[in-house]
């Protein structure tokens, strides 16, 4: 296999220092789970979480996202410590008898060899994707009109330290105080809009909360959250610093991993100890849930297809082959 051509890591940070005792115990959630819940830091310091396809080879966590939508790439170049928690057993035969799993590690970003990461996020798709998409990517003329999706970054995490607990039980000590980092100032609260609360009725699990942790590491755990047009109770033994970033993510993942729905509601601690929302971004629920196959995701993939395109050749870069890898 090629040797990618790695960015370098923008950070000052001495790896070693954060070198886990434990290393990784719960390979078997790790590897079998169909998505993590992934968080970066903005520039401002603040935690971003999104839901992720997960993979994980030769003691890395691995993950990608797409060319045209590069945000946590770049925020994982900026400060590489980044996190991912396990908690999300569907479609993946394992079940909520499982521990919640958090790893906080170090981030290499991938992005030069646009080639070579989109064959390498086909090979992924191929082996553990909906069926229905391993169907379609065997059609050359379907993949490559799926190449505005499919073209990726890729972001390896190196493991650093692992957090195994209970799902229903105490927090570990170190995740229980979320801090305010230097460079972050409270933004302007908002009132949440009424579709928040239409929405919510779609997720059924808890939703996840992602801060920093005591030793200023992203961390992400499962909470019990009550939502008000102006603050979220957040029901869970937390001692958040006032004023601490944090963000809220609710998401799905729809029939056998069909597609995945999720928004955020980015904001801060007050004094009493509640999110003080100041923005919602994202929401991909609709009627027809963004299955394979609906107009929605169709208008999706032609659109990231036509921003690709332009993208590229502003870059002067040569659009990509949608393939399986030489090696598969």
């Amino acid at each position: 296999m090629p040797a990618l051509e790695k960015n370098p890591i923008a950070s000052s940070l001495d790896a070693a220092e954060f070198s886990s005792k434990q290393g990784l115990t719960r390979r078997d959630i790790v590897s079998m789970y169909r998505v993590a819940e992934f968080v970066t830091l903005a520039r401002d310091g603040s935690p971003v979480c999104w839901p992720l396809f997960p993979d994980f080879d030769q003691e890395r966590l691995r993950f990608n996202t797409g060319y045209v939508y590069p945000t946590k790439a770049r925020n994982a170049q900026r400060e590489p410590r980044v996190a991912a928690l396990f908690s999300d057993p569907s479609a993946s035969g394992r079940s909520d008898t499982d521990p919640l799993v958090l790893v906080q590690g170090i981030a290499e970003v991938f992005d030069q060899d646009l080639q070579r990461n989109t064959e390498r996020y086909v090979d992924l798709l191929l082996r553990k994707g909906p069926p229905m998409f391993r169907l379609m990517l065997r059609v050359p003329l379907l993949r490559q009109l799926m190449v505005g999706y499919l073209a990726r970054i890729w972001i390896e995490v190196i493991p650093k330290q692992e957090y195994v607990w209970p799902r229903v039980g105490t927090l570990p000590d170190l995740l229980r105080r979320a801090s305010r980092p230097s460079a972050f100032s409270p933004g302007t609260e908002i009132a949440l809009p009424e579709n928040v609360f239409t929405w919510l009725p779609r997720y059924t699990r808890p939703p996840v909360l992602s801060y920093l942790d005591a030793a200023g590491w992203p961390a992400a755990i499962r909470v019990q959250a009550t939502v008000r047009r102006d603050h979220i109770a957040i029901e869970t033994e937390f001692e958040p610093s006032e004023g601490a970033p944090a963000c809220l993510t609710y998401h799905r993942l729809i029939g056998n991993y069909r597609a995945n729905d999720a928004f955020l509601i980015r904001g801060h601690f007050d004094a009493a100890g509640r999110l003080i929302p100041e923005r919602v971004v994202g929401y991909g629920g609709t009627q027809d849930d963004r299955g394979v196959g609906s107009l929605k995701l169709m208008r999706m993939l032609w659109d990231f297809r036509g921003q690709l395109v332009a993208q590229l050749e502003r870059e002067g870069r040569p659009l990509p082959v949608v393939r399986p890898s030489a090696e598969r």
